[in-house]
């Protein structure tokens, strides 16, 4: 075999080989979001069965809407308004991972559009006195991601409750 012709082979055989390797890596990519999307998944049900962290719900949710600073909102809830103010901070957090990406909106939304929509509004008395004496960053995750919610369910493709819409559903069969 002439050196040309070898060369010609190992040029062939190069792309084959870096061709290969790329449909590999769009494979192991798509299968590591899917992982970490599950993972993600996970973590948010988790949150949800912390006790503290329902304590702090039901705290933000049973709050007037008359909370316009910081004092009345420790003195609102007492001992226990570190408990309330961490839910505000989750949501503050939520919204800025939902807005990287590193959580997909459609799984927060399932998760919390309800309690996060009605929690803002219930904080926002509290939110704005804040942004007063702090800046407009204060809590701008959390009211970022409450509004987003909405605009989703304005739109008329919204879903239906999960025991409405998927009230039909059945499990696919193990095989």
């Amino acid at each position: 075999m002439e050196l040309s012709m070898a060369a010609q082979w190992a040029e062939i055989i190069g792309l084959i080989t870096i061709l290969g390797a790329a449909i590999y890596s769009y494979f192991q990519i798509r299968e590591m979001k899917r992982v970490r999307q599950g993972a993600a998944a996970l973590s948010l049900s988790e949150l949800l069965q912390s006790a503290d962290f329902a304590a702090g719900i039901i705290q933000v949710i049973e709050q007037p809407n008359e909370l316009d600073s910081f004092e009345k909102f420790k003195e609102f809830h007492g001992d226990r308004w570190p408990q309330a103010f961490s839910i505000m901070t989750t949501w503050e957090s939520l919204g800025a991972v939902v807005h990287r990406g590193d959580i997909d909106f459609y799984l927060a939304y399932d998760f919390f559009s309800g309690i996060v929509q009605q929690h803002h509004e219930k904080c926002q008395p509290l939110i704005l006195s804040l942004r007063k004496s702090g800046g407009d960053t204060r809590f701008e995750w959390f009211t970022w991601l409450a509004e987003r919610f909405s605009e989703y369910e304005e739109k008329s493709e919204s879903p239906l409750a999960a025991h409405l819409q998927y009230k039909e559903w059945k499990p696919t069969s193990r095989k």
